[in-house]
């Protein structure tokens, strides 16, 4: 797999993780240990928390192509590096004042917080799926799917590909959904049949842009106007149901470009 930090999506979530420790220390510090002497140095603390509990997920960020199960192992291991951290810290800086107890709810608090932000996330993207869904519908029912260039459409109108045993054809650009790289092949697929093209993926991208053909992930294009709807995955990732019934997996890297392009 290629490897490419997200480093937008990456410093969004360490954001999100340096609130969630900031917001435990602060609440149950304050329940527990409000007579405890705090140094102004304790609130860069979360930052570094963040940042420590943010390593197991790295993965998450390096590969666009991962698994649904492969996420939530991922999240799964930030979670607990996080609460086990978050709990160590609080009794190294106010063990005798938390106790037992006190440490029981910074862990249960952290809890929480990481629930409460990624059921936040999770209902965001499902209100924004279902806004692009809608819109998919209305240019379907209005005909008003997305029009290229005509003069230019006309210049790449077909693309030169091969079928079952090997033979050329010239296939409209118009009558692909999608164009998948499989190692060092690339093909296209229309409703009915899988063609195999000669180019690599970048050159097909480059050629069939103005179709309204985009790129959403490192081995996958699809036609915008072959969108039958969308739904949301793990990690801020889209499905994108084709008019064959096929999903393709929409990478966070590209999905906002996608939900720009229909909206």
């Amino acid at each position: 797999m290629k490897i490419n930090l997200n480093l937008s999506a990456f410093f969004r979530d360490w954001f999100l993780v340096t609130s969630e420790c900031t917001l435990s220390f602060a609440i149950i510090g304050t329940l527990f240990a409000r007579n405890a002497a705090i140094s102004y140095a304790y609130f860069f603390i979360p930052i570094l928390l963040g940042f420590i509990c943010m390593l197991p997920c790295l993965p998450v960020y390096l590969y666009e192509n991962m698994t649904i199960p492969q996420v939530i192992l991922q999240r799964a291991a930030e979670f607990f590096v996080l609460v086990a951290v978050c709990v160590w810290t609080a009794n190294l800086l106010a063990g005798e004042f938390l106790g037992k107890t006190g440490l029981f709810f910074v862990g249960l608090s952290v809890l929480f917080f990481d629930a409460l932000s990624y059921t936040v996330m999770y209902f965001m993207e499902k209100a924004e799926s279902k806004r692009l869904n809608e819109k998919l519908k209305a240019l379907s029912e209005n005909k008003e799917k997305l029009q290229p260039d005509v003069d230019l459409i006309n210049k790449i109108s077909t693309i030169e590909a091969f079928g079952e045993h090997n033979s050329k054809r010239k296939i409209p650009i118009t009558e692909i959904l999608y164009f998948e790289a499989d190692a060092e092949q690339v093909f296209a697929y229309t409703t009915k049949e899988i063609y195999q093209v000669k180019q690599r993926l970048y050159q097909v991208e480059s050629l069939s842009r103005v179709a309204g053909i985009v790129r959403v992930s490192k081995s996958h294009l699809i036609n915008l106007n072959k969108i039958q709807s969308v739904r949301t995955a793990l990690n801020s990732r889209l499905y994108a149901k084709m008019a064959n019934g096929e999903e393709v997996l929409v990478s966070r890297k590209y999905a906002p470009e996608l939900k720009q392009s229909i909206s």
